[in-house]
């Protein structure tokens, strides 16, 4: 029988090899266990990487809609402020001008119109608001203010009832301003589109769109009560002529009580929309936990498994050396004993 031996050089590549091999698998254990993630992703999923890319095509897209869902809160939150603060004057203002409409002081009329005059500049500047510098109340155009400064709205009103002489007449030119299509809210008070903002995805079955304006019916009712009222202010409208005045004020309030019933109808509006988006979160909140969960399953190392490996090598390796260190200290003296 023949015997095939392996020469010292071939037999000292072997054992280099064994030791390259070694050395590299413990280094592969010792980053599997520091970084819980699997080093050979392909043998991992048996080359198969189609559900591990759909799973991280899915993680990516819920960053985007948990990006859009914190703007759409932001902007539903600023809008929610900006109306209760809107209905807030309102309500305030309809109580002293149906206080004005009874009384025979002058003073009280005006200081009224006064107060009317900043809850004018007080709402325009609330429905100006903007948040990332997108302008919220503007419909589809959020690159600018919607609405013109409550300053411009009085100075257009104070010309158009110059010549007004009784409350009626200034009543029916403000409401001709605000309400006529193509009138002065439309051409010169609104500035923002009347196309509503588009909804926003939310999340792959769920879009939202957040679609009151400046211009929605019950904006130009508020802000004509505002706007007719301020007119009050320092005889700006039927000076001299208190009992017009006062039933100018009377008129007012009572349309500014029915004015603010309809800002917090918008307001429970957007209270609606809130929740919607505090629902898909939470939704999305719990997707991105199952997704998570499912990518750590393809992805994570075994640490208890990686450990004994890891074990199992260390021993390897230190036989090796051991004999390695024996076979280095062989001699033909040795040999032939």
């Amino acid at each position: 029988m023949s015997v095939i031996s392996t020469g010292d050089r071939a037999f000292s590549f072997q054992l280099s090899q064994q030791n390259s091999a070694l050395k590299t698998r413990l280094h592969t254990l010792s980053n599997e266990l520091a970084s819980g993630r699997v080093a050979d992703l392909g043998q991992r999923v048996s080359g198969d990487y189609a559900p591990l890319t759909q799973i991280e095509r899915s993680l990516r897209m819920m960053t985007s809609f948990e990006l859009a869902t914190t703007e759409s809160a932001l902007a539903a939150e600023a809008m929610q402020t900006s109306l209760n603060s809107i209905n807030a004057s309102a309500l305030e203002l309809s109580e002293n001008l149906l206080l004005a409409g009874t009384t025979t002081e002058a003073t009280i009329v005006s200081n009224t119109g006064v107060q009317a005059r900043g809850a004018l500049d007080d709402a325009v500047s609330k429905l100006n608001t903007q948040i990332a510098g997108r302008h919220l109340f503007g419909g589809a155009a959020t690159d600018r203010a919607p609405l013109a400064s409550g300053e411009d709205i009085l100075a257009e009103l104070k010309l158009a009832t110059a010549g007004a002489a009784t409350a009626d007449d200034v009543m029916a030119i403000v409401d001709s301003w605000f309400d006529t299509a193509g009138g002065g809210f439309e051409t010169m008070g609104y500035q923002g589109s009347t196309t509503p903002a588009g909804p926003v995805r939310l999340s792959e079955t769920q879009s939202l769109g957040l679609s009151v304006t400046a211009a929605d019916p019950a904006m130009r009712e508020v802000l004509k009560t505002f706007a007719g009222a301020a007119l009050l202010a320092d005889g700006a409208v039927l000076s001299g002529n208190l009992d017009e005045a006062a039933k100018l004020a009377g008129t007012l309030g009572v349309d500014m009580i029915e004015a603010q019933g309809n800002i917090a109808n918008l307001a429970a509006e957007i209270g609606t929309a809130q929740n919607r988006i505090e629902t898909i979160t939470a939704e999305n909140s719990a997707e991105r936990v199952m997704l998570e969960l499912a990518q750590s399953e393809i992805l994570s190392a075994d640490p208890f498994d990686t450990a004994a490996q890891l074990q199992e090598v260390e021993t390897q390796l230190e036989l090796h050396y051991t004999v390695t260190a024996r076979l280095s200290r062989l001699s033909l003296v040795d040999f032939l004993r």
